[in-house]
């Protein structure tokens, strides 16, 4: 809730943003916000010491940048193609297990020390105390990795938004597919889209279900864990 409530503020406010130094920006205000999150006035707002992923997009009338830390995952369904816009960030992953071990910490069961599912995240302090190390080289850190996409007429369709719930049980193309199917009846034109909120909601709401599993038992945790997703569609552009 802390970053949910303080992120853009933190974002716009930095001259990098100002000065349309957007990648830069977004690696200032993840490091800024985790930073920020350490102060004595941002623990009264804190309700428990766990940290969360952050996947952030911000989308300039030519651009898309996305900003990731941890393993929630950004898509863009392009000509109804899914592009991943960032790497879900796990343990398990070589370039990760490097930082990992260099703060004289392991991973066990792909988690670091046994715990923790993923290796970037803003918060969860506790694998971040390596006085040796800066911010950055910490077992677990909030530096984000940026990828961005130019935004082309026609076919730069809509952005998916989702943690690690939905993407547990969905490959990008299939949620792009669902989305596609659930929400625009296969029939996407960029120049038609007149699609309602009540209707997009209800094809995310599909979705969901889709994803929730029908069977805990036997669905050795797949679909039981909690889901969120934001749908970011892009308005007709001329050609």
């Amino acid at each position: 809730m802390y970053v949910k409530k303080h992120y853009t503020k933190c974002l716009t406010n930095l001259q990098s943003y100002k000065s349309k130094n957007y990648r830069l920006a977004l690696e200032e205000s993840f490091m800024k916000i985790d930073e920020q999150m350490q102060t004595d006035s941002a623990k009264k707002e804190l309700t428990d010491e766990s940290g969360c992923t952050a996947t952030v997009a911000l989308v300039t009338p030519s651009e898309i940048f996305c900003c990731n830390a941890g393993d929630s995952r950004t898509v863009l369904s392009k000509a109804k193609i899914a592009i991943d816009l960032s790497v879900d960030h796990k343990p398990n992953l070589p370039d990760e297990q490097r930082r990992i071990y260099a703060a004289n910490s392991y991973v066990e069961e792909q988690r670091v020390n046994g715990m923790l599912a993923l290796s970037r995240a803003l918060g969860d302090f506790d694998y971040k105390k390596n006085s040796n190390l800066s911010a950055r080289d910490q077992a677990v850190t909030a530096f984000p990795e940026i990828k961005s996409m130019q935004i082309t007429p026609g076919d730069t369709e809509f952005l998916l938004l989702a943690c690690d719930g939905i993407w547990d049980v969905m490959s990008s193309q299939v949620a792009v597919n669902y989305i596609h199917k659930e929400c625009y009846g296969d029939q996407f034109q960029m120049e038609a889209k007149k699609r309602t909120h009540k209707e997009l909601t209800q094809g995310m709401t599909n979705m969901f279900d889709e994803c929730c599993a029908k069977d805990v038992v036997s669905s050795q945790g797949l679909g039981c864990d909690n889901m969120t997703a934001i749908l970011v569609e892009f308005k007709s552009t001329p050609k």
